[in-house]
C-alpha cells in the first residue's frame, strides 16, 4: 500500500517540475526564426560557403596545395606567358571551412561569405564551377593579365630596412660617453687640493704653548 502511495507521489512531482520549466519560458521573447523570411545575423567573421572572385584568382594552386582534403580543383593549359586556367572548382562535399585557402591566398580572391543554406537533393550539385571554359578562359601570368585587363594586384613598394642607420646611433652615442668621462678626471684632483691648506693653522696652536 505504502508502495502504491509513493508512486503516485513521484509521478505528481515529475510532473511539477516539468511543468514549472514550462512556465518559466511562457513569458520569454521567442528564439525562432520564420526562415526563409527570416534569417540569422552572422558575425563578420563567420566561416560559410568559399567564395572565389575569378577576377583576382591567377591559378597559383596555393589554395589547392595547402587544402587538407583537397577539394579545390585547378586545371590550366600552356606555359609561361600564355597559360591559361580553364577550370576553378570547389566540391563542398569535402570542404571542412578551415579557412586554409582564404589565408594563404596571395591576391586575396578566395574568401569565407556568410552563405550556408545551401540544400541540395543531389550531392553531384555541391560540387560549385566558378568558370566555364567555353566562355572564356582566364590568364595566369601578371604580363598577360595586365595586356587583357584582369585585376593585378598592386605591389606595396615599402623600403628594406638598412642595417647602417642602426650602428650609426651607436657610433654617435659613443663619444657622448667619453667626453663627461674625460671632465670628471681633472675636477677630481682640484676638489681635494682646497681643503689641505687649512691645515696650516696648526702651527699657531704650537706657539701659544710655547707662550705658556
Amino acid at each position: 500500500m505504502a508502495q502504491y502511495f509513493q508512486s503516485i507521489y513521484e509521478a505528481v512531482s515529475t510532473a511539477l517540475v516539468g511543468m514549472s520549466i514550462t512556465i518559466k519560458h511562457i513569458y520569454r521573447k521567442p528564439v525562432t526564426l520564420q526562415y526563409p523570411d527570416e534569417r540569422q545575423v552572422l558575425p563578420d567573421r563567420y566561416r560559410g560557403f568559399v567564395h572565389n572572385d575569378m577576377a583576382k584568382c591567377d591559378a597559383c594552386n596555393i589554395c589547392a596545395k595547402l587544402c587538407p582534403v583537397d577539394c579545390i580543383y585547378i586545371e590550366s593549359e600552356g606555359k609561361g606567358k600564355e597559360r591559361m586556367m580553364t577550370r576553378y572548382a570547389i566540391d563542398y562535399n569535402k570542404c571542412i571551412w578551415c579557412s586554409m585557402c582564404t589565408e594563404n591566398c596571395h591576391t586575396g580572391s578566395i574568401t569565407m561569405s556568410h552563405d550556408y543554406d545551401h540544400s541540395v537533393y543531389d550531392r553531384r550539385s555541391l560540387v560549385y564551377e566558378f568558370m566555364d571554359p567555353t566562355e572564356q578562359t582566364i590568364p595566369c601570368h601578371r604580363a598577360t593579365r595586365i595586356d587583357t585587363g584582369w585585376w593585378v594586384e598592386p605591389k606595396e613598394d615599402k623600403p628594406k630596412p638598412k642595417p647602417k642607420p642602426a650602428a650609426e646611433p651607436a657610433a654617435e652615442a659613443a663619444p657622448v660617453a667619453d667626453e663627461p668621462a674625460a671632465e670628471v678626471k681633472p675636477a677630481a684632483p682640484v676638489e681635494p687640493s682646497t681643503p689641505a691648506e687649512p691645515a696650516a693653522p696648526t702651527e699657531p696652536s704650537d706657539d701659544k704653548g710655547e707662550d705658556k
